[in-house]
């Protein structure tokens, strides 16, 4: 039981992502209001030898252009990666999502590190109007098919299964149940806006349903279901019932025989 419960602890921990370095995210910030500002020289001063030759005048009126005035009212981490080379050379690539009023500025960066000391080796900006942001990557209903309304069905029916599964044998102490009734196999992974879909037969999955979204805008909603086996067997095999009582081990008792005053001849 011990060894179950632990077990479900550490698949939990697993869940948890780590988090970027605040200094690359700094960085870039960094090179962005330079490249906002007008600041050539700063920021060839914090670019990698490969990237100044081509901070031109006209590549730098360009890169300005995908910029907004002001500071941004929200700066957010999409993704990140960093890639060890060796010989103390490293690459670590950034991206994020920077909010304004009027406009969603997209921040990738490339940065190397060499002889110790971090650089800028890549740019890119993009703009994009929050409105077709937001409609891109919204949740919605319209135009959807019968495969969206079945695999959605399922993956809110499932892991009811599985919490009610749960609760039952919790109450009845069949542990070996209840732990596995929290997971399902094999996947089935739709991606609502698109409507594409992807099967694994080698998978388990927690509570045998799920869903994500990428932290870009225009990342779509993925729903994932597995099937609830451990569940449906609990119910099938009638699980549920309570344990029978252990019989009795029988003792025979050899009868007494009564005394006789007879005297033996």
């Amino acid at each position: 039981m011990r060894f179950a419960l632990a077990f479900l602890l550490l698949m939990l921990a697993g869940c948890s992502l780590p988090s970027g370095d605040q200094a690359r995210v700094e960085q870039s910030l960094r090179a962005y209001e330079q490249v906002r500002d007008g600041d050539v020289e700063g920021l060839k001063a914090q670019s990698a030898p490969s990237l100044q030759p081509q901070l031109t005048p006209s590549a730098f009126e360009g890169l300005q252009s995908y910029t907004v005035n002001g500071s941004p009212e929200e700066t957010k981490v999409l993704s990140w990666k960093a890639t060890q080379v060796g010989n103390g050379e490293a690459y670590y690539e950034l991206v994020q999502q920077l909010e304004y009023d009027q406009a969603t500025v997209l921040l990738s960066t490339v940065m190397v590190r060499s002889d110790g000391r971090w650089q800028i080796a890549g740019l890119h900006l993009n703009v994009v109007d929050p409105a077709v942001a937001r409609a891109a990557g919204a949740f919605t209903f319209e135009n959807k098919s019968p495969l969206h309304f079945g695999v959605l069905a399922a993956a809110i029916l499932a892991p009811i299964l599985c919490l009610v599964t749960f609760a039952v044998a919790l109450w009845r102490r069949r542990w070996g149940w209840m732990i596995g009734s929290l997971f399902g196999f094999g996947q089935l992974a739709l991606n609502w806006n698109t409507g594409e879909w992807t099967m694994q037969v080698a998978h388990f999955a927690l509570f045998s349903a799920g869903f994500l979204k990428g932290a870009g805008p225009f990342d779509p909603w993925v729903l994932m279901v597995s099937l609830p086996i451990p569940a449906i067997l609990f119910w099938v095999l009638r699980r549920d019932r309570p344990k029978r009582a252990k019989p009795k081990k029988s003792q025979s008792v050899a009868p007494a025989v009564p005394a006789s005053d007879d005297e033996p001849l």
